[in-house]
């Protein structure tokens, strides 16, 4: 009765012991030796915005000014998409006005013609930038990168578009320099959007961490920033018990997805595991995804593409025929959304915004934290030198930062073990050997008084 008493309670003691070893390997402190330290500039990525001025013009050059009113709406929503595209039934085949409108719904199928048009490139959207007061060239630092929103243009970003050409210019600042200071101009109205270096802006970013800056508009932003480094055992535990996943580690054939080629940026962060999931879901609801989403780096051939398209059809009861281009480029492994796609698109907008939000996307291992410690008013500058006139600084070279360590190794478990089983049990090691001398002693002269019975 007391030894099955004892192994009761132990077994208790040891599942805990067995969960925390498991679920709860790591630990983080703080630390303050921060002399040596290379911070990384945070990562500032500008989107243009919808200007309805600016496209009622262009839209004048090509259409006239005798027009549809209708067309400017359907040039913002495919130029501009932002999730829904209200004006794109009335070129649906089932559009109530497609018969009687004016506008020539065929001439504005080219979405990828339309989008060139009416976003402007880097030379036209930045100019006078300045690092640490020192200029330099815009368009070397602010590289294209592909988001949910279209091409933005992005400094100190990993997932840049074209990474295997020159070298990535990078942003750092330490006790050499001082806290970094970037200075730019904007000549068009657009999202400012500050995240880390493996990240990309996406649908559901902090508020705080992105601003609207319009032409003309003066604008200063201040930074304070925590990174996290991480201890060289880390890496040695699996995902599922570190619960994140460092940027090499990226999504592949995972979960209800397999052999689905759907990964979209070279880096993993939790917002590239969202907009992967966001060309996911997309698919499963209207079999296609819409214009200016990425593309993914790894494009499968026409037989594989229908072996993809088969295992959404089976792991989503949303998924319905298909609303599709003809035409696309040949690298392309899924369907860009025609008008007709973006109508499911528009029509589903609730139930995937909602689906999108279960994702079961990790953190990233390495991801800082930004806290914005001050944004100025919204006002317009005085002088045209200033028009435009955006300033992100840090508030001061970081004097901490989290490091991530193991906190229970396999000898840590193997001496709590061992306490366990001496505290319930008054056994260790060298009781347990001298205990198997004990038997062993016992067993040959139990066989060696069977054989002079015998004898």
């Amino acid at each position: 009765m007391v030894v099955s008493g004892l192994s009761f309670m132990m077994y208790g003691s040891v599942w805990n012991l067995l969960s925390n070893y498991l679920h709860n390997p790591l630990t983080f402190y703080v630390d303050t030796a921060h002399l040596h330290w290379n911070t990384t500039f945070p990562a500032i990525t500008l989107c243009q915005v919808v200007n309805g001025e600016t496209v009622a013009e262009l839209t004048e050059q090509h259409f006239g000014a005798d027009r549809d009113p209708l067309l400017d709406s359907l040039i913002i929503d495919i130029a501009f998409y932002g999730g829904t595209c209200y004006s794109c039934e009335e070129c649906h085949p089932t559009g109530s006005l497609t018969a009687t409108s004016a506008v020539n719904c065929t001439a504005l199928r080219n979405f990828t013609e339309i989008v060139r048009r009416h976003r402007v490139p880097c030379e036209e959207l930045l100019t006078d930038c300045h690092w640490q007061k020192e200029s330099f060239d815009c368009c070397r630092f602010f590289r294209p990168l592909d988001t949910e929103f279209g091409r933005c243009f992005s400094v100190n970003a990993a997932n840049v578009v074209g990474r295997s050409a020159p070298a990535r210019p990078r942003l750092v600042s330490n006790r050499a320099t001082g806290p970094g200071w970037l200075g730019f101009r904007v000549l068009e109205d657009v999202q400012l959007y500050l995240h880390d270096e493996f990240s990309v802006p996406y649908a559901y970013v902090d508020r705080s961490l992105r601003e609207t800056v319009l032409w003309g508009m003066r604008k200063e932003i201040v930074v304070r920033v925590i990174e996290m480094e991480n201890k060289d055992t880390v890496l040695e535990l699996p995902i599922w018990r570190r619960n994140c996943r460092f940027p090499w580690e990226t999504v592949n054939d995972e979960n209800n997805y397999p052999r689905l080629e759907h990964q979209l940026y070279r880096h993993y962060s939790f917002s590239t595991c969202s907009i992967e999931c966001f060309w996911i879901t997309q698919l499963q609801f209207c079999n296609c995804t819409h214009h200016l989403m990425p593309r993914p780096l790894k494009p499968t051939g026409r037989n594989k593409r229908a072996k993809v398209m088969n295992i959404l059809k089976r792991s989503s009861p949303f998924c319905i025929i298909s609303f599709c281009t003809n035409t696309l480029p040949a690298r392309d492994s899924t369907q860009i959304c025609s008008f007709e796609g973006l109508t499911c698109l528009t029509e589903h907008s609730v139930e995937i915004a909602q689906a999108r939000k279960q994702c079961s996307c990790l953190s990233s291992c390495v991801e800082p934290e930004y806290f914005v410690i001050h944004k100025s008013e919204d006002f317009f500058a005085e002088t045209e030198e200033e028009e435009g006139r955006v300033t992100v600084r840090l508030l001061s070279l970081p004097y901490e930062r989290f490091v991530r360590n193991i906190a229970k190794t396999e000898m840590d478990l193997f001496i709590a073990l061992g306490g366990l089983i001496g505290l319930f049990y008054g056994m260790s090691l060298l009781t347990t050997i001298d205990f198997l001398m004990h038997v062993c002693r016992l067993t040959i002269r139990f066989l060696a008084s069977c054989r002079q019975r015998h004898g």
